[in-house]
């Protein structure tokens, strides 16, 4: 029969080995080893554990410092790519900026990407003009291709103290669907201190978003001014250039007018005249405009007292416009470096021409105070203006040293 070394130690009992107590193999001992080794690997792990736990939330707090600081810097980033957009379209150098240009740190807000957000990157206050540069955001590249008219910016609500001229695009990034939108006004009341902007992007004539309020400080400006006497020749000729292609031409009279530019002002957006004139009763006396009031009275359709006497106010206006411009043909600005501009062919939104600036008061033009403006695209540098040459004689500005801040 064969038999297993187990079967034969069955039975088998060693007296000479004390398997009680503390010896290494009883079941005490066996016990406190057990219970030694399960500690050591439970209780070792916990700082390690701990330790684990913190790294991974120290790690966890770097990377999100880390998304944070890539927002701010993009924010900053994208607000220092359009303010080089705004500079470039008012034509400010960086290095040597104007001193009515104010530029804003104020980052754009990059946490979302739905919520509408406007951010004041520029201003630039000249006279009554006062110019902004606003980052708006988010806005449909299709939107900011500029290439279709039936996307345009437009103000939303009344503006306390004066009028949006023009709200225009000036820059985009497309990465963060951000528009520069250039705000133009125009100051009614001359002590505001700042003014609130807010504007629509509008699709088909209907606004799809909001934007703003942003807050617009009205900085100070600077004004070259010097006295001029210069003759300003108005005729039949001009009245009737000023009538157009409109049919019927009544038969004016034959006249000859003068007038007198007495001032001349230049600050970094326009150039303005002031002009006195007949006035509107001694014009259409002399003019014969009167007739056009017949007409008025023979037009089908009645006009609101408010209107009446509008086409001979029209061709007042219109004739002196036509004067001026012929007289100021050949106006030059010259430049202290030498250098001199023909002042018509100064790139200008409005194709060169002297337009009817606001009147220093209601009906001022009636009594024959009339101003015109010359507006460029880029805003002009007074340091670098030395005089001005209209009509044959060259008429020096006030140097900017000399006037106070």
């Amino acid at each position: 029969m064969k038999r297993s070394i187990s079967d034969l130690l069955d039975h088998y009992r060693e007296d000479r080995v004390d398997l009680k107590g503390d010896t290494p193999l009883s079941p005490v001992r066996i016990k406190e080893l057990t219970m030694k080794h399960i500690c050591e690997e439970t209780g070792g792990n916990r700082p390690q554990a701990a330790r684990q736990r913190k790294r991974f939330f120290s790690r966890g707090l770097l990377v999100a410092a880390l998304l944070l600081s890539l927002c701010c810097l993009t924010a900053f980033a994208v607000v220092f790519t359009l303010r080089d957009a705004a500079r470039a379209d008012m034509g400010v150098s960086q290095d040597d900026p104007i001193r009515e240009w104010t530029e804003y740190d104020n980052p754009l807000q990059t946490g979302t990407e739905t919520a509408p957000q406007a951010t004041l990157v520029a201003t630039m206050c000249s006279g009554s003009r006062l110019y902004a540069y606003v980052a708006v955001s988010p806005v449909p590249e299709e939107a900011a291709a500029g290439t279709s008219p039936e996307w345009e910016w437009g103000p939303r609500g009344g503006l306390d103290g004066c009028t949006a001229l023009h709200l225009e695009q000036a820059g985009y990034d497309p990465d963060t669907r951000t528009s520069l939108v250039k705000v133009s006004m125009t100051l009614e009341d001359k002590s505001l201190e700042q003014v609130e902007v807010s504007m629509n992007l509008c699709h088909d004539l209907k606004p799809i978003a909001a934007y703003g309020p942003v807050t617009v400080p009205v900085t100070e400006s600077q004004a070259l001014t010097c006295p001029a006497d210069i003759t300003v020749v108005n005729t039949t000729r001009q009245l009737k250039e000023a009538w157009g292609l409109r049919p019927d031409m009544p038969a004016f009279s034959q006249y000859t007018q003068e007038g007198t530019i007495d001032q001349i002002s230049i600050c970094a957006g326009y150039i303005e005249l002031e002009m006195t004139t007949p006035t509107l009763e001694e014009w259409t006396a002399v003019s014969g405009a009167e007739v056009l009031l017949e007409l008025e009275e023979q037009s089908d359709t009645p006009l609101p007292p408010q209107l009446e006497g509008y086409l001979v106010r029209r061709m007042f206006g219109g004739s002196w416009s036509v004067s001026v411009e012929e007289t100021l043909a050949d106006a030059r600005l010259n430049y202290r470096d030498g250098t001199s501009e023909l002042i018509r062919q100064i790139p200008s939104p409005y194709a060169g021409t002297w337009l009817s600036a606001e009147e220093p008061y209601p009906d001022a033009s009636e009594d024959g105070i009339r101003r015109y403006r010359f507006t460029p695209l880029q805003a002009f540098d007074l340091s670098q203006v030395e005089s001005i040459t209209m009509a044959g004689k060259t008429y020096p500005f006030p140097q900017p040293d000399d006037l106070s801040p």
